[in-house]
């Protein structure tokens, strides 16, 4: 939690321009335009106070009080200069402010936002949209899903629908590693429909349709229950290695790379596993999405990892075609090959239970 909020606070910051104050900020008397720089002004005022708080906090209880003091002291002021005239263009600059000024906005801020603006075509600017749809994957907050929903059911511009459809399913998808089915079930309609009616639409130099490929590849094919198809990678020798030969096996495949802070962190922990299982059908096979292996071999001289090393490179057919979007991202698989558990990020005590539950389901089934 701590690098998502002092990210957004960074990037808000970087773009917000600097305002200078020389008194207080006081609503009372004031046009709407000037409200809201002071809102803004307040706000920026904040933000060093609020970071620094983040890094005392010592539990994620505290991190939650600061975040939830900061909406607190904006969120209302932000509703009751809106609610004056919620359809003119100073709300419209007000809310979209708020929803990427505030961590975890209140909910009438989105409602505002999906009443009185989902289906005008202003939102349906590019940078807009864009922005709604990268602070809705980023952030996740409930709210946002009812306006990126309201601008999929209603707006008439079909690049804010495209986006919003994009939005949706992506974030969706992010659940499958909690074992959400339904919300597997509920990425796969978003991500066809994109790739169905709004597949031409661009986002930088491609399109939504080529960016749903690999989401709905990992849907059908990588998700908790799924077998997934036999892969072919590499050894440090260079020679082809596949997932098939480690059937009958319980595999954890760590997709990392070196330059990986978080994955580096994890690796004495992986040194335990190994050897606490070493006399059992278990296998741990991680692969580097280094750009070049040489970068992994030369990392392996001066790092303890005595297990199984492929290199796919970014585009390898596991990084690449498996849709990897976050380093390390962890499937377990069972003697069967069925993957029953997949992590993103930094797992230790969840994976020591995965692997201990598939192995002892192993023994009993013999």
């Amino acid at each position: 939690m701590r690098l998502w909020i002092g990210t957004i606070f960074a990037a808000f910051l970087a773009a917000m321009p600097l305002l200078a104050v020389d008194k207080p900020a006081d609503e009372k008397g004031n046009d709407r335009e000037t409200q809201f720089k002071n809102i803004q002004t307040d706000y920026q005022k904040a933000v060093p106070q609020a970071q620094k708080a983040l890094r005392a906090a010592k539990s994620t209880k505290d991190q939650k009080a600061v975040i939830e003091k900061l909406n607190m002291e904006f969120a209302p002021r932000v509703v009751k200069l809106v609610e004056m005239d919620p359809k003119d263009d100073v709300s419209f600059k007000v809310l979209m402010f708020a929803v990427q000024a505030l961590p975890n906005a209140d909910r009438k801020v989105f409602d505002l936002l999906a009443d009185n603006w989902a289906k005008e075509k202003r939102i349906a600017k590019d940078e807009n949209i864009r922005l709604l749809c990268q602070l809705f994957l980023s952030q996740r907050q409930p709210g946002m899903k009812i306006v990126l929903q309201k601008v999929l059911d209603e707006n008439k511009e079909k690049n804010a629908q495209g986006f919003a459809c994009f939005a949706l399913g992506k974030q969706a998808i992010e659940q499958q590693s909690e074992g959400d089915k339904k919300a597997i079930e509920e990425a796969e309609k978003y991500l066809e429909r994109v790739a169905k009616e709004f597949a031409d639409i661009k986002i930088g130099p491609t399109t939504l349709g080529a960016e749903v490929k690999g989401p709905l590849f990992e849907i059908r094919h990588l998700s908790v229950g799924k077998t997934p198809p036999n892969v072919e990678s590499q050894n440090l020798d260079g020679k082809k290695v596949e997932l098939k030969d480690y059937k009958g096996k319980v595999v954890v495949l760590d997709i990392w790379a070196t330059w990986c802070g978080p994955c580096k962190s994890m690796i004495p922990h992986e040194r335990e596993m190994v050897k606490k299982h070493k006399d059992k059908p278990f296998a741990l096979i991680s692969v580097s999405g280094d750009d070049e292996k040489e970068t992994l071999k030369k990392f392996l001289e001066t790092t303890e990892m005595p297990w199984v090393h492929w290199w796919d490179g970014r585009e390898g057919n596991i990084v690449k075609g498996w849709n990897v979007t976050g380093f390390p991202t962890i499937y377990v698989l069972d003697t069967k090959g069925v993957i029953r558990y997949k992590f993103v990020g930094v797992v230790t005590d969840a994976l020591d239970d995965a692997v201990e539950k598939l192995l002892a389901e192993a023994k009993y089934q013999k």
